[in-house]
């Protein structure tokens, strides 16, 4: 029976991997959303165990029905994927219904997810029912420890490996086909069990409410380490795969050891001590954030050792207390399974636990991110933790329990509340921390620097909006662009609002109104840090911001939109790879009005060529009428519509805002030759062929580009630029040094702009290459080699106030 526990925890995983992909397409990546999401799978997993629980139990051949559960789970399993696009076409009248958009969400997921989870959950307590005679607890034990090995497993190569080489419709298939075949591990043996009824009744109320206790908080905290992590790990779809695979990895682990306690120890005075433990090792990934960036450093490492260390460092932070999570199920087991009615008592167990882990993930976003943050929130939890395991030694009546009930959570707390929560530190460069925030959805930090006016927003760790050169052009292109392609516009709607810079650009021209889909709205609270780029989008009337994905809000809106902006994270992101995709621009143009316009910020840092070219070919795969431009060298935008596109350079600058806001940038009307598109109606290979055709919702290379991308971030921009600039049929010298200076040499690009004609823009250009190697000589302590420079660059563009900062820093001003 190991190879069936096995096998089944691999086919399981691997398709609760991929309903998670399915339905973050058709419900949402919001907190909550995922949330939804996550707790259907554990009701189907709770309704199952009892009910299947209950037939084992009756059934004279439980190895029949275990079977039978096995080949019906797989095919169910199918059912996810099969009824989404069906289930899509129903959402906008949903949304557009009555009914609160959460709870829409909420039917949709469990519509979807209940029976094949219910089916699933049935497994372990047949399972139980097939081996009661021949093990019993010890035996179920073991073979959960297996199964939890499987998921792992299936979890792992799910989201490692299957997801990007055969996408969702084929993964699900290959874990349904080895749900099905693992029915032929199944041993059949007739159950021999003592007659007459089962001495004692069923597990408890009181069992059942510390176990489902357990289970919440252990959901919770997996939210919380999620969420901490991010900061060591990233926000990819590996580490996302890394996290969950590590967990099963430590659960396996815990429910070999807690098989082995239960034999020695009284169960519940061991489970009492689990969640003790739990309390206090669930603080290791807090501990590794903190700790772990300075570690390589001191050991020597450095490039991708130091980042392998991370990785792997931060991975077993997350074990220990996996360990005890593993360890509950042996120990509730041995507390309260009868040995002659095993099957109906881990069901009844199971369902206990699952239903308690339902409750998790809203239990850490509802109630205790917006309490306390996920920090302190890591306080909270280690108390509640305790009191868990607090009652279960009351209950067991084992004093010597009690102790550490009382100490290890009590000890846990006190570590939470004296950290510092992650993401607060300044990074390196001076900054210090102008603002912070542990929001329930993401944390939110905006570091700031003196002496030159720099700030960065970041979220999760993860840096979204730097207000420098570059980044400015983007955000102002993005904002004012459309406009100038659409001069008849009214309605906008622009997804995600970062610093606010491109809803700020699009609200100085006379649009009606401006929607801002935004999937962590503590970013607002941040605007007025950036008020001089942004003139606070926020307090104007024609301003309103909804927290949703962009995505989920496209296509549950049921408008037409004349504009429509993408600002979203990094294609390769775990949340905004579903904006990059074939199904979503087919939803853009849809819901465009006639003449509408779709824009989207496409970044090369970061972007290998093969994902460069699969985006644009995907963009041309899908709009009759596009363009692309260039901005600060590092950014793209494209632009897509239905009909013709005709660029109003000259519009953008129609009101005394937008053009304050141009000029922040060196964009003037008397020289829009920038602003003109790179290319038009490209064929659908972009700048070459797209060698792996193009991004979909079944399978999006893109999602997976981080493996692909080299060590150094800034290494794609100018062969990425290049790619854009073939697609015109020629460069100039502006842009020509644009590719010098992000290779690397702001001296070869001083050269090169020489050559170019001489316009506000390619001042402003040559002022940052020479601030740049400014600031360079100045960290190698070269005073007055910096000096020569900053003042070079001061006279190359006066109206810029970063070379007369510099020369500040420097004494010379």
């Amino acid at each position: 029976m190991t190879a069936f526990s096995f096998a089944a925890g691999v086919a399981l995983l691997s398709a609760e991997v991929t309903w998670s992909r399915t339905l973050l397409v058709l419900v949402g990546g919001s907190v909550d959303a995922s949330a939804s999401v996550l707790s259907s799978v554990m009701l189907g997993l709770a309704l199952g165990s009892v009910v299947f629980g209950r037939m084992a139990g009756r059934a004279a051949r439980p190895a029949v029905l275990l079977r039978v559960l096995a080949a019906a789970s797989g095919a169910a399993s199918l059912l996810p994927v099969v009824l989404a696009g069906p289930l899509s076409g129903l959402y906008p009248v949903l949304m557009a219904g009555p009914a609160p958009q959460w709870l829409v969400r909420a039917l949709l997921s469990a519509a979807l997810l209940i029976p094949p989870s219910a089916l699933a959950g049935g497994l372990i307590p047949a399972l139980a029912a097939v081996v009661a005679a021949s093990g019993g607890g010890r035996e179920i034990s073991r073979l959960y420890a297996w199964n939890s090995a499987g998921a792992s497993l299936g979890g792992l190569a799910a989201g490692l490996v299957l997801l990007e080489a055969l996408g969702a419709r084929l993964t699900l298939a290959s874990s349904a086909l080895l749900m099905a075949a693992s029915s032929l591990f199944v041993r059949g043996r007739e159950t021999v069990m003592p007659s007459g009824a089962a001495a004692g009744g069923p597990p408890g109320a009181v069992l059942c409410i510390l176990y489902a206790a357990g289970g919440a908080i252990a959901l919770a905290w997996e939210a919380v380490w999620a969420r901490q992590l991010t900061f060591l790990l990233g926000n990819s779809t590996y580490a996302f795969a890394l996290m969950g695979g590590a967990v099963l990895a430590g659960m396996s682990a815990g429910g070999f050891a807690g098989r082995r306690l239960a034999c020695r120890a009284a169960p519940l005075g061991m489970f009492a001590a689990a969640e003790s433990f739990l309390s206090i090792s669930a603080l290791l990934p807090l501990a590794a954030v903190l700790l772990l960036p300075g570690l390589p450093p001191a050991l020597g490492l450095g490039g991708a050792a130091a980042a392998a260390a991370h990785h792997l460092l931060a991975l077993l932070s997350i074990v220990p207390a996996a360990v005890c999570m593993g360890a509950t199920f042996p120990l509730m087991v041995a507390a309260g399974a009868r040995p002659e009615s095993l099957g109906p008592d881990v069901g009844v167990l199971s369902m206990a636990n699952a239903l308690g882990a339902g409750l998790g993930p809203f239990l850490a976003t509802r109630l205790v991110f917006p309490l306390a943050g996920v920090t302190d929130g890591a306080a909270l939890l280690a108390a509640l933790g305790g009191a868990v395991a607090l009652a279960a030694a009351a209950v067991s009546g084992r004093r010597s329990a009690a102790a550490p009930a009382i100490l290890l959570p009590a000890s846990a707390v006190l570590l939470a509340l004296s950290a510092d929560p992650p993401g607060s530190a300044p990074p390196p460069g001076g900054l210090d921390l102008r603002f912070f925030m542990e929001d329930r959805t993401a944390t939110v930090t905006v570091f700031g620097r003196e002496w030159d006016g720099y700030r960065s927003l970041r979220i999760n760790g993860v840096e979204e909006v730097p207000i420098d050169q570059p980044s400015l052009e983007a955000f102002n292109l993005l904002g004012h662009l459309p406009w100038a392609y659409n001069r008849d516009a009214r309605d906008v709607l622009v997804v995600a609002l970062g610093g606010g810079i491109t809803a700020g650009a699009v609200l100085t021209h006379p649009v009606d109104t401006l929607v801002c889909a935004e999937i962590c709205p503590a970013v607002v609270l941040a605007l007025p840090i950036f008020e001089g780029e942004n003139g606070r989008p926020e307090l104007d009337p024609r301003f309103t911001l909804v927290e949703d994905d962009g995505r989920n809000f496209v296509a549950g809106s049921g408008r037409r939109w004349d504009i429509v902006i993408c600002d979203a994270t990094h294609p390769g992101s775990s949340d905004s790879w579903v904006l990059y995709t074939r199904e979503f621009y087919e939803d853009l143009l849809e819901h465009l009005s006639d003449g509408g316009v779709a824009a989207q910020w496409l970044p090369l840092h970061q972007l290998p060529a093969e994902d460069l070219e699969r985006i644009l070919a995907t963009w041309a795969a899908v709009f009759p009428h596009r363009a692309i431009h260039l901005a600060g060298g590092r950014h793209a935008v494209l632009v897509g519509s239905p009909e013709p596109l005709e660029l109003d350079a000259a519009r953008m600058f129609d009101t005394p805002e937008a053009r304050r806001m141009l000029a922040m940038c060196a964009f003037t009307p008397a020289d829009t030759s920038y602003l003109e598109p790179l290319a038009t109606d490209w064929g659908g290979g972009g700048g070459g062929s797209a060698r792996a055709g193009l991004n979909t919702d079944d399978r999006a290379p893109c999602q997976f580009m981080r493996r692909r991308i080299p060590a150094d971030p800034q290494a794609t921009i100018a062969p990425g630029a290049a790619t854009l600039l073939a697609m015109s049929g020629g460069s100039d010298a502006l842009r020509r040094s644009q590719m010098i200076y992000w290779s690397g040499d702001p001296a070869g690009a001083v050269e090169e702009i020489r050559g170019a004609p001489e316009t506000p823009l390619s001042r402003r250009w040559l002022s940052l290459y020479l601030c740049t190697g400014a600031e360079q000589a100045m960290m190698a302590g070269m005073t007055e080699d910096a000096a020569v420079l900053a003042g070079r660059a001061r006279s190359a563009d006066g109206s810029w106030d970063r070379p007369a900062r510099l020369l500040g820093a420097l004494g010379r001003e």
